[in-house]
């Protein structure tokens, strides 16, 4: 049950409401990655992530072209003043996706590398979302 604290000691990509940055199509994205983030950190935990961490990358592929494109568009669209640092987040972030891709691809799935995809998704998931795409969606609802 939640917040009975059992919850609290386990790695957990929870969305919530308050990390809606208004724009339905990119919450919905966003919802997705939680819910892919989660399935990977659950796996972690139960040292089971070997199919996770394929699916997980195979996921990030696609979701990194489509998500990034939307979020990209909103903000040309609108003129968005943070748009040069919130699209530098974005090239951070797919150019350590491919270096994680790149060494996926070379040594297999290993516990090292599991880990470290869900420390950066877990890390994205709190650090960007929650700071950038927040400050993103308050600037699109003022616009509206």
């Amino acid at each position: 049950m939640a917040g009975d604290g059992r919850e609290d000691s386990s790695m957990r990509a929870r969305w919530t409401e308050d990390l809606s940055v208004g724009v339905d199509v990119i919450d919905n994205q966003h919802k997705e990655l939680f819910s892919t983030a989660d399935s990977l950190l659950t796996a972690v935990e139960r040292n089971e992530g070997r199919g996770e961490v394929t699916k997980m990358v195979a996921f990030l592929e696609e979701y990194v072209e489509t998500h990034f494109k939307t979020e990209e568009t909103y903000m040309k669209r609108h003129n968005y003043p943070d748009y040069p640092t919130h699209k530098i987040e974005h090239t951070t972030f797919i150019s350590d996706f491919y270096d994680l891709r790149q060494e996926l691809d070379n040594n297999g799935v290993t516990p090292e590398l599991t880990a470290r995809i869900a420390n950066r998704v877990g890390e994205w998931l709190v650090n960007h979302i929650g700071r950038m795409d927040k400050a993103l969606g308050a600037f699109l609802r003022e616009r509206r």
